[in-house]
């Protein structure tokens, strides 16, 4: 196995617990290093910062640990240190039991998603048996109905290494399944550390929470948007090229001062965090909690390494009771950067206590009428996390009609195979149709053929005679989406419940009917158009009259008739006649003059140049300064 394969691992290990409860001084016996690095650190006595180690387990896998502070004062500090951790070891001092603080953080650790942990009691060599075995009781009688219900619990002493070697074992076997998680996704690391080192600029740590990252990826630093580049990588203090999910990591960054990152940014894959100032969730509060969640609550909001201010409003319910569960949109004073499906914590503005935490089931959410069965409906669906319900949801919900796959893949937070396969399942159950521009649910897409279809019918309704609606008119009738109406169109047409001739848009079926008047009207003007051949008379020339011959006139553009511009049109025959003049003229010459084509057509100058710039909109010729060239919409030839 080579040195760099040797540290991937996706085993990150956490310590909490009450303050003094010996979290540093087993690290030490586990790894070997004083996590407690700073003068203040050494003096009091405690972890104010996070510390960082690292140990190899008998199975030879290396697992990094993040010894997390245990003080009240430093619960920020905590928060900031669970993101991507694996398994938990929550330690209680043999001497004094389960204490508030241990409660809290066991309390924090559910409600972030961690179920693996050890319970580790320490400094056994300091009490009798027999007190060791009634706090045994008390912690196995604390953990019962809670996530932390049949963890082991296992007896140690740091200092004189009583126990260790058990503990390790145990930590191997919990951590043989835990496999890495999301490399496939986009790269993103909460930072929890930023510091300056001498020849080589700004250092970030934290741990990758999905993806990869290598040495010069560009990464995008969350949310002041700077863009910088991984100049070197460091996973358990050795170098290496590249860094994977669940790794602790410490990334030197190109061209970023220390103070334009640190705890509370976030660094990622260009392009792919969006920042919010609200936030769709679901908020647990804690049992135990003498808080009741209400509208306009300030809280404070923890998640990954960033802590901020927010209103709570409530969804569905007035107050979220301890241990009840509820919707709340959470209004943020300072913007962030988050994915859904986050968890974070909140706490009570003053006096700080933990009272709950959730999951973020909507990153980018409008503001809401509180309480909205469709909005709770939707919440519902988010919180299941089914991928097909998932998409429908998106799909259905969001602003825009037709979504492409990547942009689904990026807001689901889900893997674009899986993305993929989902949506073709779904379109084989005619739930979703896919569209040139991207994929669009069946009843928006049933909306818009209604209302589309409509508009046609109407108009063949209105205008009996006439080809069809001219796209550009029925395209007008949609003001703010018309990119996603010519989609749909398109759609309709590959269908066949459309048809496009020309520029004209009809019903499928849809087919011109004369009686017997129109009929002889229409034979009247192409008889009219065959023997004016290139000097034609004018529409209303052509129409006066003749009851009803405008419309009819009308009904023949784009089959027998050509219209040149307002006031001329000519017989098809005739101007594909002009063509084929032009085509041989260009045989022999490499440009043509005004006066050249009127001589080959022995027509007027007027008609010549309607001709010609008719010809000129098709593409058949460019004009340059008083003369015509070649076009690039060069006619098939027989």
């Amino acid at each position: 196995m080579s040195n760099e394969n040797k540290f991937i691992s996706n085993v990150v290990i956490g310590t909490a617990g009450h303050i003094d409860h010996g979290k540093t001084t087993l690290i030490k016996a586990l790894s070997g290093i004083e996590t407690d690095t700073t003068a203040e650190e050494k003096e009091r006595g405690i972890s104010i910062n996070l510390g960082f180690a690292y140990f190899d387990l008998p199975s030879g896998k290396r697992c990094g640990v993040v010894d997390v502070p245990g003080h009240e004062k430093f619960i920020k500090n905590m928060l900031a240190g669970v993101s991507g951790i694996n398994l938990v070891l929550l330690l209680v001092d043999s001497r004094e039991g389960i204490m508030p603080q241990t409660k809290e953080h066991a309390d924090i650790l559910s409600l972030l998603g961690i179920e693996n942990y050890i319970i580790v009691m320490t400094k056994i060599d300091l009490v009798e048996d027999d007190y060791r075995e009634l706090v045994r009781e008390d912690i196995e009688n604390y953990i019962k109905e809670t996530p932390l219900e049949g963890s082991p619990i296992v007896e140690v002493d740091s200092v004189s290494r009583k126990g260790i070697e058990n503990l390790l074992k145990i930590i191997d076997e919990k951590t043989e399944n835990i496999v890495r998680l999301k490399e496939s996704r986009n790269a993103r690391i909460n930072v929890d550390r930023s510091f300056q080192v001498k020849g080589f600029g700004t250092v970030i740590t934290g741990t990758l929470i999905e993806g990869t990252i290598s040495v010069g990826d560009e990464l995008e630093i969350y949310p002041s948007n700077i863009i910088t580049k991984v100049r070197n990588i460091q996973v358990h203090e050795n170098d290496v090229k590249k860094a994977y999910s669940g790794q602790r990591t410490a990334i030197n960054l190109n061209n970023v001062k220390v103070e334009d990152i640190g705890r509370g940014n976030t660094l990622a894959t260009p392009g792919t965090l969006i920042k919010t100032y609200m936030l769709d969730t679901e908020i647990k509060i804690i049992k135990d909690s003498d808080f009741n969640l209400k509208l306009w609550d300030r809280v404070r909001v923890y998640t990954g390494t960033m802590e901020v201010m927010a209103r709570a409003v409530p969804l569905g319910t007035e107050t979220v009771k301890p241990g009840e569960k509820g919707f709340v949109q959470l209004r943020l004073e300072e913007e962030i950067s988050v994915k859904n499906y986050d968890k974070f914590i909140i706490r009570t503005y003053s006096p700080m206590v933990t009272i709950g935490g959730g999951v973020i089931l909507d990153a980018v959410p409008k503001k809401h009428s509180r309480f909205n069965e469709d909005i709770l409906n939707n919440l519902k669906i988010q919180l299941q996390g089914d991928n097909k319900e998932l998409i429908l949801n998106y799909l259905l919900t969001d602003y825009s009609n037709i979504i492409k796959a990547e942009e689904l893949s990026k807001n689901l937070e889900r893997n674009i195979e899986n993305i993929l396969e989902d949506i073709d399942t779904l379109i084989k159950d005619g739930n979703v149709y896919k569209t040139s521009a991207g994929y669009i649910h069946v009843k928006k897409y049933e909306d818009f053929k209604e209302k589309i279809y409509k508009i046609v019918k109407e108009y063949h309704e209105k205008n009996k005679l006439r080809k069809g609606i001219m796209k550009a008119e029925l395209m007008s009738r949609f003001k703010t989406n018309q990119k996603e109406a010519a989609v749909i169109i398109e759609l309709m047409i590959n269908s066949q419940l459309l048809k496009a001739e020309s520029s004209f848009i009809s019903l499928y079926d849809f087919e011109i009917k004369y009686d017997e008047k129109e009929l002889k009207n229409k034979d009247r003007i192409e008889k009219i158009l065959l023997e004016a051949r290139f000097t034609p008379p004018g529409v209303k020339e052509l129409t006066e009259g003749f009851k009803g011959s405008q419309e009819v006139m009308e009904s023949l553009v784009g089959s027998t008739v050509v219209r040149l511009d307002e006031d001329i049109v000519m017989h098809i025959k005739i101007f594909e006649e002009a063509k084929s003049k032009v085509m041989k003229h260009f045989d022999n010459n490499r440009k043509m003059t005004l006066a050249e084509f009127r001589d080959m057509t022995g027509s007027s100058r007027k008609y010549s140049l309607a001709m010609l710039e008719y010809m000129d909109k098709l593409g058949i010729t460019k004009r340059v300064e008083d003369y015509r060239i070649l076009g690039n919409n060069k006619p098939d030839r027989e």
